[in-house]
């Protein structure tokens, strides 16, 4: 499974970009509260990967998480 996450550390209100397998979505701390977001914005080709999307997490860095970013990944697995 491809995996990997972009953290823009705030700067607007879809922190993180993941990517899970071809797919992309976007959502901040709080994915599933009535006030936060997560939402799908794409597929492999649509989304341009890359600096702008924030930094670049490391493999294995996903304990670092929030604990509903985490969850909300592992339900789209």
């Amino acid at each position: 499974m491809i995996l990997k996450v972009w953290d823009n550390g705030g700067k607007t209100m879809d922190r993180y970009t993941v990517r899970i397998r071809n797919d992309y979505y976007g959502m901040n701390e709080y994915p599933f509260h009535p006030q936060g977001f997560c939402q799908f914005v794409g597929s492999y080709g649509e989304v341009k990967e890359g600096r702008h999307l924030g930094k670049l997490l490391p493999q294995g860095q996903f304990h670092t998480l929030p604990a509903d970013v985490r969850k909300a990944i592992v339900e789209r697995t």
